[in-house]
């Protein structure tokens, strides 16, 4: 999958989530706050609006947390990782040293494991297979295998920049609501809090989103890495056995 492809693919996943979710929850805050101040009818978008300009890179990084973490679930899929399916045809193809066949199946079903094998059949010799060249077609796969999985997890690790960022820009609401705060408190504001309550719900709301979006943020990262390199290491066997499976046709 090229990179214009995996960031369409996140976009859309993140708009539809966002499209489903963002509803629901504004239905949900807002019927509790009308619960707790109805002769106010404050409703959700006024607390957004609260938050001031700040609100505004926070919802973006909101919508990327929902895209990244689907399209993370998505490409940390046992199946997507490890082929399963594909692993039978590519042993009976190995075995038989029908090393062309191997070729054509990894090159019709691009993914991890199918790519990093893909890379270690390039290096082999077509008129004569030794033992060398499976040495050869080892160091060709891990050269591979590094390459493959750093740019699977690039799309995770955002998910860690994002968790990081969320809350600063929070704290940032905060420090630029207590500012102008003090601001209007120093202009003779100290006896009406009502001057002061717009400026102190700026700082509140922002620093409260920024820890909704901060902290699911972290979990998502924690759980998809994890998952996704217990996946890598499964594959490192499979692909093992595929090595050994032609090491054995080879001493035939």
């Amino acid at each position: 999958m090229t990179k214009i492809k995996r960031l369409t693919l996140i976009a859309g996943i993140a708009l539809c989530v966002a499209a489903f979710v963002t509803p629901i929850c504004a239905q949900e805050v807002e019927k509790g706050i009308v619960a707790e101040t109805a002769p106010a009818k404050t409703t959700f978008m006024d607390i957004l609006k609260q938050g001031g300009m700040l609100m505004y890179p926070l919802a973006i990084c909101f919508i990327a947390t929902l895209g990244l973490g689907a399209y993370g679930f998505i490409i940390a899929r046992d199946k997507k990782m490890l082929t399963p399916e594909l692993i039978p045809p590519l042993d009976d193809a190995l075995s038989t040293l029908n090393i062309e066949q191997a070729k054509t199946t990894c090159a019709s079903n691009p993914g991890l494991m199918t790519n990093i094998l893909g890379a270690g059949l390039q290096r082999l010799d077509q008129v004569s297979i030794g033992l060398d060249d499976v040495s050869n077609m080892e160091k060709a796969m891990e050269e591979a295998s590094i390459e493959e999985t750093a740019s699977g997890l690039k799309s995770i690790s955002y998910l860690s920049i994002i968790a990081q960022i969320s809350p600063m820009l929070g704290l940032l609401g905060t420090v630029s609501g207590m500012i102008k705060a003090f601001q209007k408190i120093g202009q003779g504001g100290m006896g009406k809090p009502e001057l002061l309550a717009g400026n102190i719900g700026e700082a509140m709301v922002t620093t409260a989103t920024g820890l909704i979006i901060g902290i699911p943020a972290m979990f998502l990262y924690f759980y998809l890495k994890g998952k996704y390199n217990t996946n890598v290491t499964r594959l490192g066997r499979v692909l093992g056995n595929l090595l050994h499976t032609l090491t054995v046709a080879i001493k035939k």
